[in-house]
């Protein structure tokens, strides 16, 4: 027992001289390519340092020592990179989400969720009909609220299956499904153009550029559809590929569970009501302002964003009482946050904010890049070049950055004969949203591996496997579709 500690100390020291080799490889030996800056040449070595120490160590303190180093390179101030992370809506959301889903599970109400989809009598003893109708809700949720708020409420719910189903952390099946979750919430996310404002905002631009308006119908019938073969490719790398162990999920006895159902109490019906509110806030604001009369309303549920609902609701529910007990006791839940999420959350924004900066130079790069490569290809050529730049884009930067690419590859589309702008226009605005492989790519790629339930390195191995599964579908189903629809 004595030799193992020195050997942990020895093995961190190697990780922190790897770090810091990276860096000094990027920012003194590495030359930058016009118009990378030499800042922007220590940002590509803070970014890819910080995700070996992601993979090989930790994700918590290593994203508080890249925010802090980041300072140093001079590409923005302390305040100003405080204001883009910490200061960033999302970081109250996931913190009061954190704590409401621990009410869902203090009161029982997570378990009664997790009950349901495993007493189905459709699901006795098929344990993959179980998990695929439970990712199939997951993609259903997905199509009309954003990737975190789903990832937040299904990963608590999943947690109360494996919990009852014997199954633990550092499982295959366990991690699997935890990353999968992520994975259909963000693949819903460009599936329709209700979860998020940069498929709109496309919309807007092909209606400004070519004087044709495409509506939600049209975009979210073409890539729902599609989506179908997205999520069959998921399933089949799940089952056939990943392979986890499913026996304890097969061998449950559902009549046993469902005779530990009781009457719903007094607190679960609270939190119902109360995370319900919460949930049609995220959720529903897009298809209010749909309704005839109920515009205002829907604008002012999203003018709330994603923070300002967990944040009261908390505040509801610790002033609630049962029994002189505060429904939510914040000094207890807060000791139970898995802060990794948090701190790996900030680093995310931190790096994407960073990345978009003109003092870096490096977005100027790949738009340099760009151009000669797609220059006098074929059509076909031009849109397996834009699905595969934008799909390998957005999972190492935001997807907000990654739709901005907009401007740079439309004008280089007008050059290709036979090309159809709109097509190219749309599968930007579907693929901004398909990042799997690399936390990196939006702060709820970090929950899963923040709480501890899968790593860094599972994610980025088969995340990248499905990515490219994405792709295809991308390019044999979608884009055969969208010629037809909107023939230029």
């Amino acid at each position: 027992m004595a030799s193992t500690a020195p050997a942990k100390k020895r093995a961190s020291w190697v990780d922190a001289a790897v770090f810091v080799g990276i860096y000094l490889f990027f920012q003194v030996i590495l030359p930058a390519p016009e118009p990378i800056t030499k800042s922007g040449m220590g940002v590509l070595g803070f970014f890819f340092g910080t995700l070996y120490m992601w993979i090989r160590v930790d994700i918590g303190w290593p994203s508080l020592f890249v925010l802090g180093l980041i300072c140093f390179t001079g590409v923005t101030t302390p305040g100003t990179l405080f204001s883009k992370t910490w200061g960033n809506s999302m970081v109250p959301f996931l913190i009061c989400a954190f704590l409401l889903n621990m009410v869902l599970a203090d009161t029982g109400l997570s378990r009664r969720f997790a009950l349901f989809f495993i007493t189905r009598k459709r699901n006795r003893g098929r344990p993959w009909r179980l998990l695929t109708m439970f990712f199939l809700a997951v993609l259903l949720m997905g199509l009309v609220s954003t990737s975190s708020a789903i990832c937040v409420l299904f990963m608590a719910i999943a947690e109360e299956m494996f919990n009852m189903t014997g199954y633990k952390k550092g499982d295959r099946l366990v991690e699997t499904t935890m990353i999968g979750i992520f994975w259909m919430a963000q693949g819903a996310m460009a599936f329709t153009p209700i979860s998020h404002v940069l498929i709109p905002a496309i919309f807007n631009n092909i209606l400004n550029d070519y004087g044709i308006e495409v509506t939600y119908g049209q975009f979210s019938l073409i890539f729902i559809f599609m989506g179908i073969f997205v999520f069959l490719g998921w399933i089949l790398i799940f089952r056939f590929i990943i392979k986890p162990d499913v026996k304890k999920m097969a061998n449950l006895d559902i009549d046993a569970l469902k005779a530990t159902l009781k009457p719903m109490s007094k607190q679960e019906w609270t939190i119902l009501i109360v995370y319900g509110i919460v949930i049609i806030i995220w959720c529903f604001p897009s298809l209010i302002k749909m309704i005839p009369g109920c515009a205002a309303v829907g604008s002012w549920m999203a003018s709330l964003g994603s923070g300002i609902p967990p944040m009261v609701a908390c505040a509801v529910l610790c002033m609630i009482k049962y029994e002189d007990k505060p429904m939510l006791d914040y000094k207890d839940c807060c000791r139970r946050i898995p802060w990794g999420s948090v701190f790996m959350m900030t680093a995310v924004m931190g790096t994407a904010y960073i990345f978009g900066l003109e003092e870096c130079g490096i977005t100027q790069w790949l738009t340099n890049s760009l151009t000669p490569i797609m220059s006098g290809v074929s059509p076909t050529v031009f849109v397996i070049i834009v699905i595969l730049f934008i799909n390998i884009m957005t999972n190492c930067v935001s997807n907000t950055l990654t739709s901005s690419m907009y401007a740079v590859i439309m004008p280089i589309a007008a050059a290709v004969a036979g090309l159809n702008p709109i097509a190219v226009a749309l599968l930007i605005a579907a693929g901004c949203n398909s990042a799997y492989a690399l936390p990196s790519s939006c702060p709820a790629a970090g929950l899963a591996s923040g709480a501890g339930w899968t790593r860094v390195g599972f994610q980025i191995k088969y995340g990248a496997l499905l990515m490219v599964w994405t792709m295809v579908c991308y390019l044999c189903i979608a884009y055969p579709i969208l010629l037809k629809v909107f023939p230029y």
